[in-house]
């Protein structure tokens, strides 16, 4: 039996961004209100799901795909944190515990529950 978590808990915000933002890549809120990637190992706000015109629609709860590069995460309790360029790594020294609950490593994927 195959288990489908899209839509699970989510939940999505549109902010304002100055930045390309690429899908599947973390961000975090700035002080002037508008989203962009984190600082390495930084917290993070959610979890682009699309992006158009100056405006990035974010997940912030719930099922979400994310893109990671050099570590590759396990599934089950991982913990992770962003790189400069949004992209999550697994990070057991400083890392926020997520549910992993699938990698890809051929697309560099993973789902988790934030």
């Amino acid at each position: 039996m195959n288990v489908y978590y899209n839509g699970f808990d989510t939940q999505e915000i549109t902010f304002t961004t100055m930045a390309t933002l690429a899908e599947k890549r973390v961000v975090v809120l700035e002080s002037t209100g508008n989203v962009n990637y984190p600082d390495a190992g930084a917290p993070f706000t959610g979890i682009v799901s699309s992006y158009r015109n100056g405006m990035a629609s974010v997940i912030v709860r719930g099922y979400a795909e994310a893109s990671f590069r050099n570590s590759v995460p396990r599934v089950g309790i991982c913990k992770l944190s962003p790189d400069a360029n949004g992209y999550l790594e697994v990070d057991e020294e400083n890392g926020k515990p997520y549910t992993v609950i699938s990698v890809d490593t051929s697309t560099k994927t993973l789902a988790l529950i934030l």
